[in-house]
């Protein structure tokens, strides 16, 4: 007898929508059918809803052993269950992880409180660092987090070294890319005229600062061979040099985040010190130019990079922008705002939507076909989407610590309301079930 068997549901596959059923045994899925599926120790009826892949948010902050007052494995994972996202690649915030002491630190916490599974990016690199890569790959880490500006700056030099040593594991090295001078003579030049309202932050972060560091780090990957990807692109003029590397075959994936889809600079003077975050907010035509290349595959996956803050931490911002705490968090938001302004919003096909939220992150990080695809034999990870549901996002029904959302009011249309991970329902009927702890590590 199967463990769980899901019924008349449109099963989102590779081949598209086909009405059916599947069974789940062990954890793993056992059957995809149109019908006949024997009756399960659970059944769930999706009463003809859309059955998706489970999300895979490959770009989250949710723990720190300094800041677990912003959030932690618990909360995080729990608004991730909530938001149909059944796995999540944890990426280091301020401490670093650098060594394989440091990894099994952030496994012990994750495996201690985590609802859905999770994966590592080791980070934030130093160029004293490049030697752990052998010792951090053979821990079941394969992602390398660095940077070409501040705090994290990793000059060309060292960055080159990094990507040999990341060629040489087979993994992939995720580069935070814009310019250190750049961003630096700007910040400087405006700290000089006194600005310390909340656009200044944008402003010293200009486009150019993105497209250089894009274009030069894409040459340096090209030349060690090392297969990167790009973090949080911002820029039409970024996503123009990425379309033509990867136009020459280059091995490069590339991300954009919810709030950069969402939000532009427009909206700073409401939300101000809400909505400082790294890379900054843009303009208009470059977030149209992002829906694009989202929707052409130029950019291959969407991500949170979830990293909330305090109230007490932002609100310092009106004051005194360069005070208050970046980012904003998002991980429970990721599905209901790509249903919502992606597919229903006519931006997005359900397919492409599928694999930038679903299949893309999974090959993008080796946890292809294990997650990311509805198939005999793949994790039982999926989520019960109710594409017509409307409802308006409330940070009181979200489950993150922060108690905020920059997406506070937002009319949506489209609601996950069962998640499954690993064949266990983890939420339903607006309730998170899952417990504590249930998430496994996952080595790449």
């Amino acid at each position: 007898m199967p463990d769980l068997v899901v019924r008349n549901a449109k099963l989102v596959l590779p081949q598209g929508v086909v009405s059916g059923e599947l069974s789940v045994e062990r954890g793993v899925i056992k059957r995809v059918a149109v019908t006949g599926a024997p009756k399960g120790d659970v059944e769930v009826d999706a009463k003809g809803k859309l059955v998706m892949p489970g999300v895979i948010d490959a770009h989250v902050h949710v723990y720190d052993p300094k800041f677990t007052r912003r959030e932690d494995f618990r909360s995080g994972s729990s608004s991730a269950a909530a938001g149909g996202v059944t796995t999540f690649i944890v990426m280091p915030l301020d401490t670093p992880v650098l060594t394989p002491a440091s990894v099994r630190e952030v496994i012990a916490a994750g495996q201690k409180d985590s609802l859905v599974d999770f994966a590592l990016h080791a980070g934030n690199f130093t160029a004293k660092a490049v030697g752990a890569v052998q010792k951090l790959s053979a821990v079941g880490v394969k992602s390398f987090k660095a940077f070409t500006c501040s705090p994290y700056y990793l000059d060309p030099n060292a960055m080159g070294r990094l990507m040999g040593a990341v060629k040489n594991v087979g993994g992939t090295i995720f580069v935070h890319a814009e310019d250190e001078s750049i961003l630096h003579k700007q910040q400087e030049r405006l700290i000089a005229q006194g600005r310390k309202d909340p656009l200044a932050h944008h402003e010293a972060r200009p486009s150019e600062a993105e497209k250089k560091a894009v274009e030069m780090t894409i040459g340096q990957a090209s030349k060690t061979g090392c297969k990167l990807h790009l973090a949080h692109i911002t820029t039409g003029r970024a996503c123009d040099v990425i379309k033509k590397a990867k136009a020459k075959k280059r091995n490069i994936t590339a991300e954009v985040t919810t709030h950069h889809l969402v939000f532009s600079r427009d909206d700073v003077s409401k939300l101000g010190p809400y909505l400082k975050v790294n890379p900054s907010l843009k303009t208009k035509r470059d977030q149209a130019a992002l829906w694009k290349a989202l929707a052409e595959g130029t950019i291959d996956i969407v991500v949170t990079d979830h990293a909330p803050g305090t109230r007490a931490e932002k609100e310092v911002g009106w004051k005194d922008i360069w005070n208050a705490q970046t980012g904003v968090p998002g991980v429970e938001t990721l599905l209901p705002i790509m249903l919502s302004r992606g597919l229903a919003g006519g931006r997005l096909t359900l397919e492409r939507m599928t694999d930038a939220l679903c299949t893309g992150p999974a090959r993008a990080f080796s946890l292809y076909p294990k997650k990311g695809i509805i198939q005999t034999g793949s994790d039982a990870d999926f989520v019960v989407v109710d594409t017509k549901k409307r409802t308006t996002i409330k940070a009181e029904n979200l489950h993150c610590k922060a108690g905020w959302t920059p997406y506070e009011n937002m009319k949506v249309k489209g609601a996950p309301i069962v998640t499954v991970s690993r064949g266990e329902v983890i939420f339903e009927e607006g309730q998170v079930t899952g417990k504590r702890g249930r998430g496994k590590f996952l080595p790449v």
